[in-house]
């Protein structure tokens, strides 16, 4: 060794492992409550399941196809309450539905009419559990009217109901008033609605409108960063589920991985989880945001131990 150079010590230690009850097997099993797997491969309901997914839901998203007829919406539906929980369950993951009139998906005011006549017989179906996706894209009066009939048809039904954000945050904050408005007008009472895609900002703007501050449920769509081509959302990370943990608590706070046909992550919700572990959050909160906030919500039989 040459004169002078230092002798190297011990290399540091490695840093300390949460938990084991924090990792590993024995974990709770997951609820991912907002996937659009029938827009994508149904591989991807393998790599859930391997992940942890037992349970999950599906909404009715915009297919990017306008309908213009009951029978166009109804055919729609029956996919995803036949076909689409079919493929799920060949991967042995229990997968539930939400059925709506899509406002991306009007033709015009008096098909969607049509389509919430046909959801109307779809709604005792086991595998339907909400109202879903409602939204305003335009937010012109035949999407308001469409959207006030179906928060009325839940109300009646005792359904709960899934609203989307918009992607872009100024048409999120355009989207509230007159979906405060909708929701007085239809009479429904806002703890059985659920806004999803949300994040701190959206969650703060909600308190500018006192019809939304009930809100049942906040939908938190999430994965690890990731810089894709055909991302259409951009997800939380788990820092991100820890700042909202700290400033909201879990009681609302549901988190999915808002699976979307463009690049997106089906093990997002399982990487989030495991992160949210070892950074020290107990299995009794994880698990209430994984799994027992949303099988409450929207009524899914728990497939879990009780604790």
């Amino acid at each position: 060794m040459a004169a002078g150079r230092p002798v190297p010590g011990p290399p540091p230690p490695p840093p300390p492992l949460a938990p084991r009850a924090q990792h590993g097997t024995g974990l709770t099993p997951l609820f991912d409550h907002h996937i659009h797997t029938d827009l994508r491969n149904a591989d991807d309901y393998e790599l859930m399941a391997v992940s942890g997914v037992l349970t999950a839901l599906a909404p009715c998203s915009a297919s990017l196809e306008t309908r213009a007829s009951g029978d166009a919406f109804a055919a729609r539906f029956e996919r995803l309450a036949v076909a689409e929980t079919g493929r799920a369950a060949a991967y042995g993951i229990d997968l539930h539905v939400a059925l709506a009139v899509h406002a991306a998906d009007m033709a015009g005011l008096p098909g969607a009419l049509a389509g919430i006549e046909a959801l109307e017989g779809f709604l005792d179906h086991p595998k339907v559990r909400a109202l879903g996706e409602l939204s305003l894209r335009g937010g012109g009066p035949d999407e308001v009217e469409v959207l006030e009939r179906q928060l009325k048809l839940a109300s009646a039904r005792g359904l709960p109901v899934l609203v989307e954000s918009p992607p872009a945050l100024p048409a999120f904050r355009e989207l509230l008033a007159p979906l405060a408005g909708a929701v007085e007008r239809a009479g429904i009472d806002p703890a059985s609605i659920a806004l999803l895609d949300l994040d701190e900002a959206r969650i703060d703007l909600l308190a500018e409108h006192p019809a939304l501050r009930g809100l049942g449920r906040y939908g938190i769509a999430v994965a690890p960063r990731q810089d894709a081509l055909f991302q259409i959302r951009e997800k939380q990370s788990h820092r991100e589920v820890l700042r909202l943990l700290e400033r909201f608590g879990p009681q609302r706070l549901m988190l999915n991985t808002g699976l979307h046909f463009g690049s997106a992550d089906p093990l997002g919700l399982a990487r989030t989880v495991h992160r949210l572990r070892l950074h020290g959050v107990p299995e009794q909160i994880v698990r209430a945001l994984a799994h027992d906030n949303a099988a409450e919500f929207f009524a899914v039989p728990h497939r879990l131990p009780a604790h």
